[in-house]
């Protein structure tokens, strides 16, 4: 399964979740690769400390036969990493020039070898020509909100495009709901109102705001590897399980 971590808005727990999905998918022995697609490159930090000799930018720039030198074994069993360095924003721009220029990922995704159980993309907090690509390859999107007034806006255009993109009408999507803060009911209860159209879409399982979560992302680790006993590695945990359990048409 193809799963692109995506929503335009920033600080709703994107890269967080992209990071600890990838780890709780390997804790379970299933062979994972993370794309790193945002230039920040937030999520390579975590899983990558050294330079790369190649990145994301190579991986969907050169021919598709050539992405798997793009891929890089990581510390943790069972995952590998296309690592994203600065370059990646300067990419985005000569990406505009190319053939099927929305089609590159998915081109080079499908040309590796089939060893991955679980593919993670972490997007960029925009919607561009990265986050095209992403849309474009994914099986699902994981849309990360945040609760709050404004917390689905830019929801509807991110829809829109990826029907566009895609030309299908049901684009497969869940909403997963992160930073819950249950003493903020007041915020929350405006929040249930405005998620009443994507009420299907929502997942059972929410990521509570957590101290271990602040402090695991500020190390640069996975929860796992942080507080695996905390409420946080609970939180990842079972939405690792509740994906699994997703029905979902391959997308290669």
């Amino acid at each position: 399964m193809i799963i692109a971590v995506t929503n335009a808005k920033g600080g709703v727990g994107k890269t967080t979740t992209a990071v600890n999905l990838v780890a709780g998918f390997a804790n379970r022995n299933k062979k994972t690769l993370l794309v790193d697609l945002d230039p920040q490159g937030h999520s390579t930090r975590c899983y990558f400390r050294s330079e790369p000799e190649r990145d994301v930018s190579d991986f969907i720039m050169d021919r598709p036969s050539q992405a798997y030198r793009a891929v890089f074994p990581t510390d943790y069993p069972e995952v590998d990493i296309v690592p994203a360095t600065p370059r990646l924003s300067e990419t985005a721009e000569l990406l505009s020039a190319r053939i099927r220029r929305e089609e590159r990922l998915d081109r080079a995704l499908s040309a590796l070898p089939e060893d991955y159980r679980m593919i993670l993309i972490d997007c960029p907090p925009s919607l561009g020509i990265l986050t095209y690509n992403a849309i474009n390859a994914a099986d699902l999107l994981l849309v990360p909100v945040q609760p709050g007034v404004g917390a689905v806006v830019g929801l509807e255009a991110l829809i829109e495009t990826a029907r566009e993109l895609r030309d299908e009408d049901n684009i497969p999507f869940r909403i997963l709901v992160t930073m819950l803060d249950l003493r903020t009911t007041h915020t929350n209860a405006i929040f249930e109102e405005l998620m009443e159209d994507h009420r299907r879409k929502v997942l059972k399982t929410v990521i509570h705001k957590s101290e271990a979560l602040n402090q695991a992302n500020l190390a640069g680790k996975p929860i796992y590897r942080f507080a695996k006993s905390s409420r946080g590695a609970e939180d990842y945990d079972a939405l690792c399980e509740e994906l699994l359990k997703l029905r979902l048409p391959s997308h290669i």
